[in-house]
């Protein structure tokens, strides 16, 4: 049997474009926010240990 017999055969030039890549740009926005997340909790941190040494 053909690609041609077949009923969901389609020509891949048919098919059109591939849509944006758009789960990469969030996964990197995603990554940037919890490495600000991360540094904002470490400087809490750090801040609360040295504030008992400071008053």
């Amino acid at each position: 049997m053909s690609a041609q017999n077949k009923t969901n055969a389609t020509n891949p030039s048919e098919q059109g474009s591939p849509p944006p890549d758009y789960p990469v740009e969030s996964g990197k926005k995603i990554l940037i926010n919890w490495i600000i997340v991360a540094l904002g909790l470490g400087g809490l941190a750090a801040a609360g240990a040295l504030l008992p040494e400071l008053l």
